[in-house]
């Protein structure tokens, strides 16, 4: 695994963080619920230990979101911008990042989870024809 730092922010920048690694999981989930909150088929998140974790700025302009079921499930978001932000879990020892706020690779191959709850439309894709010759 890698000991690299990432770096992270939201759309507007309002909100900025930094991961150390090694990460604990890099999760790529197509459940509906993640779904849902990314408006995409899939979910990626990486995690790491609260203490691997810290702030640069401005995680006073968060908004957090916690479902009642299930308990872990929940969202972050920039209050400015609504970009999805990291998010502390597991009763705070763990931080949750949309790995998709930042371009760096973490340096972990990607888990599915949920692979029960997935949509029938997003398949493995290609390049069509039609987008190449553009």
């Amino acid at each position: 695994m890698s000991n690299k730092t990432l770096s992270g922010s939201c759309l507007c920048g309002e909100v900025a963080w930094e991961m150390e690694g090694p990460f604990d999981f890099f999760g790529m989930c197509q459940c509906s619920l993640c779904r849902k909150v990314t408006g995409s088929a899939f979910a990626s998140n990486l995690f790491c230990t609260k203490d691997k974790f810290r702030w640069i700025k401005g995680a006073e302009n968060r908004i957090e979101y916690q479902m009642p079921a299930p308990k872990r499930f929940g969202n972050a978001v920039c209050k400015a911008c609504g970009s999805r932000v990291p998010k502390v879990i597991a009763a705070g020892e763990r931080v949750m990042m949309p790995l998709g706020s930042t371009m760096a690779d973490p340096g972990i191959e990607p888990t599915l989870v949920c692979s029960e709850d997935h949509t029938e439309w997003f398949t493995l894709l290609t390049e069509s024809a039609a987008a190449r010759d553009q």
